[in-house]
């Protein structure tokens, strides 16, 4: 067996610096249960040669449009080198950490070489059932599917946000996208939009104040005024969103979810046609919900070595997995 060079990112400083460097040396830890693993913390370079001495590498949270010039410039040249890259974010199981009482920061999620699912970029065993674990656990459930009624619910989601990196680095941006796919919407339907503020924006979503006042004479868009995720659910007849976590919510609560990115976290429970929007079928969740589960870990499972390893063996085959299907 070879050594597996790893480089973990930190270019920050400050208390964000702080923050990724307690993130790292967890992931380090999992890592380091493989002798065969070299876990460095890179801070700084001098050349970009210097990366070459990584075989792949793990970065807490994705480029975003807002770095600044050299920060950007860095993260560009990890791309470039095209190993590798664990990315740590948050889970999507959102009702766990308000059932902990604990900042979702406690509850990662690990994707390869983008912050988003997509098919076989995570850690994942088909051969054990995570959710049900973890169902127990906390005691959910999964509502069935609800009648369709009315309006068209619309996840708006924050516009420099890294899961909006694919409109915001190689397209246009997330506001034409907003506006095109409304205008697409009325190709399809007659509905009512609602339109939700990610909850981190409600006080000063620009984007839908514009896009309010664009579609004004339609009179078909309008600005949500529900403060409970849950009373949006009453009289809508599908969700749509880019790829936004709430899409998640709306999937337990029984709710048919068109997501437009093929990088999202409703898997196949979730249609990507806007097509579908008056002819929605009750997709099956069973795979949705065992893949969402590996998208959900807790820092408090960390402190058994059995776990450790067992989420160790799961990195370094999705690694080759999705290495192999880079080349393939």
């Amino acid at each position: 067996m070879y050594t597996v060079n790893i480089g973990g990112i930190n270019f920050f400083g400050g208390e964000k610096a702080k923050r990724v460097q307690d993130q790292l040396y967890e992931i380090k830890k999992i890592f380091d249960t493989d002798s065969n693993n070299n876990f460095n913390i890179i801070q700084n370079y001098t050349n970009k040669e210097e990366l070459d001495n990584y075989n792949c590498f793990v970065s807490c949270g994705d480029i975003k449009i807002t770095f600044n010039r050299e920060l950007i410039k860095r993260y560009l040249d990890i791309k470039s080198t095209k190993k590798p890259i664990l990315i740590r974010d948050v889970t999507y199981l959102r009702v766990i950490p308000k059932l902990r009482k604990l900042d979702v920061n406690h509850f990662p999620r690990f994707t390869w070489n983008s912050i988003l699912p997509y098919k076989n970029n995570f850690p994942y065993d088909k051969s054990y059932n995570r959710w049900d674990d973890i169902k127990k656990k906390y005691n959910l459930t999964i509502k069935e599917y609800k009648k369709q009624r009315d309006n068209i619910l619309f996840f708006l989601q924050i516009p420099t946000d890294a899961s909006l990196n694919d409109l915001n680095f190689k397209k246009d941006g997330y506001l034409n996208f907003m506006v095109r796919t409304i205008n697409d919407i009325f190709n399809y339907s007659d509905r009512k939009i609602i339109l939700r503020s990610h909850p981190l924006n409600r006080k000063n979503d620009l984007i839908a104040e514009f896009l309010v006042n664009h579609f004004c004479k339609t009179n078909k868009v309008f600005l949500s005024n529900e403060n409970l995720l849950e009373d949006e659910f009453k009289n809508i007849k599908c969700a749509i969103s880019y790829n936004s976590s709430a899409s998640i919510e709306a999937l337990f609560n029984g709710i048919n979810v068109i997501n437009l990115s093929k990088m999202q976290p409703g898997f196949s429970a979730a249609s990507n046609n806007l097509a579908d929007i008056e002819k929605l079928s009750e997709l099956n969740r069973d795979e949705f919900l065992k893949k969402i589960a590996f998208l959900h870990w807790e820092n408090n499972e960390f402190e058994s070595e059995e776990i450790k390893k067992y989420l160790c063996k799961l990195f370094e085959i999705s690694m080759r997995r999705e290495m192999d299907d880079n080349f393939s």
